[in-house]
């Protein structure tokens, strides 16, 4: 596992480190939305809770942090990566350039990277909450998937299958 970490924290960085993200459009973004951060009604999301983590960043990462939480116990993440990145466009004030959708492949698998290395330094730190180990396994499972795609065939795969 800490090869594949390794491996795909060089490929984040390739993509999207230095000044590479910089050329990208910023704005505030809420950088945390996940199922317990949306308030629903009957039929759609009405509210957002928890702006901690709020940033000026890349506009692209608040799709790609949504979607890599929603890949988690997913066993097809890359139809998940298709599905958000089609309802995020569909809303959009404008379609993503190639280097967004580029930037939101590896952001989405960068957040999923973060959060099993989060829980395995808390795990490292609490080895006896079971909590801890049990929530990183549907993260590696992503990563196990996410790690062996052919990057440029999936990036058509999502411009063709799932795009505007």
């Amino acid at each position: 596992r800490r090869a594949l970490a390794t491996r795909l924290a060089d490929e984040y960085e390739e993509a999207l480190g230095g000044a590479k993200a910089s050329t990208l459009p910023h704005s505030i973004i809420h950088s945390d939305l996940n199922d317990t951060n949306l308030l629903y009604d009957d039929e759609r999301i009405v509210g957002l809770l928890d702006f901690g983590d709020s940033s000026y960043t890349c506009t692209v990462f608040e799709p790609a942090i949504a979607a890599g939480y929603y890949c988690l116990g997913q066993p097809e993440p890359m139809k998940v990566l298709g599905q958000v990145l089609r309802g995020y466009q569909r809303t959009a004030p404008r379609a993503l350039s190639e280097a967004e959708q580029l930037a939101y492949f590896h952001a989405a698998r960068g957040r999923v990277l973060l959060s099993v290395a989060c829980a395995a330094e808390n795990a490292s730190l609490e080895p006896d909450n079971e909590y801890l180990a049990h929530t990183s396994q549907p993260g590696w499972a992503v990563l196990e998937r996410l790690g062996n795609v052919d990057i440029p065939q999936a990036m058509a795969d999502l411009a063709h299958a799932y795009g505007p």
